[in-house]
C-alpha cells in the first residue's frame, strides 16, 4: 500500500537564488576571469584540495574546473569562480 505525498514548497526567505554561504557575491563585484588570470605564471595557483584553507583573491588551479580566482570564503566553505561560473566547494576540512 502506497500513500501519495504532495510536494511541499519552501517559502523560507532567501531560499532561492542564495549561494550556500546564505548570500551571493553581487555580480558587480566579481572580477574579470579573464583579467584575473591574464600573464599568470603556473607557480601563482594553488591546487584545490578540500583540506587546504583559502583567502579571498587567491589563485587556485582545480582538476574539473581548471583555474579560477576565490571570490567568497567561509568556515568550511569557499565560493571559486570559474570559466564556467561560481562553485561552491569545500576547504578547512580534514
Amino acid at each position: 500500500m502506497s500513500m501519495k505525498r504532495t510536494k511541499k514548497t519552501s517559502n523560507a526567505k532567501g531560499s532561492q537564488g542564495e549561494g550556500s554561504l546564505g548570500f551571493n557575491p553581487p555580480t558587480t563585484d566579481l572580477p574579470k576571469l579573464d583579467e584575473v588570470l591574464a600573464d599568470k605564471p603556473d607557480t601563482a595557483f594553488v591546487d584545490y584540495t578540500p583540506g587546504r584553507t583559502f583567502a579571498r583573491g587567491e589563485l587556485v588551479s582545480h582538476s574539473k574546473f581548471g583555474r579560477g580566482c576565490v571570490v567568497a570564503t567561509e568556515a568550511g566553505r569557499v565560493e571559486i569562480l570559474f570559466a564556467e561560473g561560481v562553485k561552491k566547494l569545500a576547504h578547512g576540512v580534514s
